[in-house]
């Protein structure tokens, strides 16, 4: 299982068992398999010269790391801004140009469209972002940046993170309610 994660094959994983001197990218692999530094899979390095290069390494790693999520950070917050530009204006001029059964056809192509630009954002980000950042930062390939959050217990646990929710849905429940009324 681990040689899967880390994209090595079997027998190199025992030769590292068995004491075997591998290479920094093959430790790099297995390091961004366990979700940890490089240095961290070593106890203590008998060569110094060795644990000179993996103490760089492992540093080198930490601020790829950093940088990698600065970046995609910054990109996402990027495109959802765009988003919410976009879609702002459409439906700023949805609500100037269209009337009666026109209003309805002109918001279900603005929805639709939303869930284009959703969509569309979501491979960006998921699959072309992490192809260029896995080019340009090496040694943080395969490093999922998001860890799995725990499943809640009960709705008050998820109430308590999430109780902000409600301000929105309310808002678009009136909106939707004094929409209907007055067709």
């Amino acid at each position: 299982m681990l040689a899967e994660k880390a994209n090595i094959t079997v027998r190199t994983i025992q030769r590292i068992e068995n004491g075997t001197d591998v290479s920094l990218d093959t430790l790099a692999s297995i390091s961004n398999a366990l979700l940890v530094p490089v240095s961290e899979l070593f106890e203590r390095i008998e060569e110094e010269a060795k644990e000179v290069k993996i103490m760089d390494m492992s540093k080198e790693q930490l601020i790829q790391l950093k940088y990698r999520q600065t970046i995609t950070v910054s990109i996402t917050l990027l495109v959802i801004a765009a988003i919410l530009l976009v879609m702002s204006i459409l439906g700023v001029e949805i609500n100037e140009l269209a009337s009666g059964y026109n209003i309805t056809l002109s918001w279900l192509a603005w929805v639709s469209l939303l869930l284009l630009l959703i969509a569309l954002a979501n491979y960006y980000l998921g699959v072309k972002l992490n192809e260029t950042l896995d080019q340009k930062y090496p040694l943080t390939k395969g490093i999922k940046l998001k860890e799995k959050k725990e499943r809640f217990e009960n709705f008050w646990q998820f109430f308590s993170i999430y109780w902000w929710m409600i301000f929105p849905i309310f808002g678009f429940i009136t909106w939707f309610i004094s929409f209907f009324n007055n067709l």
